[in-house]
């Protein structure tokens, strides 16, 4: 990177969160699963899950951890915490669909991620314009017993805000 391009490019900035931390995924409307245009997700089927109607199109870490899932249509990835409770983002509903188309993946299978770092940019008006909901799902497919997850009341969120209680 040159001069130029440290002096012009915005470098987004990795905030340091603790272990037990879960953030926003993206900016937009923090909404419970009952709201969630999908059954599947709105039923909880897959596990306890919330959403966010994204106003931007970076979508972050949740927590600090390991991916372990990254679908090659960068429609979905999963995380596995520190503390060993997997959490997977599905971003907009039935996206795998698009086939990559408008999902530009940033990180790979096995990387360590902070809560926070960018892992996926998606063009959500490729998403909207195909006719899918961007509505991004966070879901706990594998919590760790013993543990509850709680998070704050729903309404705008910030990405990297933490989001749990």
């Amino acid at each position: 990177m040159g001069l130029f391009d440290k002096l012009f490019k915005k470098e987004e900035t990795v905030i340091e969160v603790a272990d037990n931390v879960v953030v926003a995924m993206c900016d937009g409307n923090f909404i419970p699963a009952k709201e969630i245009a999908d059954p599947v997700f709105a039923e909880e089927m897959m596990g306890k899950t919330v959403a966010i109607e994204p106003t931007s199109n970076k979508i972050v870490s949740p927590v600090n951890g390991t991916l372990e899932v990254v679908f090659p249509t960068g429609h979905a990835f999963g995380v596995r915490a520190t503390d060993g409770t997997a959490y997977l983002v599905h971003i907009g509903i039935d996206t795998v669909s698009l086939n990559g188309k408008g999902f530009k993946t940033l990180k790979n299978l096995g990387d360590t991620v902070k809560a926070g770092e960018i892992i996926v940019e998606v063009d959500f008006n490729e998403v909207e314009k195909a006719g899918y909901h961007k509505t991004t799902m966070l879901i706990i497919t594998e919590p760790v017993e013993g543990k509850t997850y709680n998070y704050i009341d729903f309404g705008e969120v910030n990405k990297a805000q933490q989001i749990n209680i």
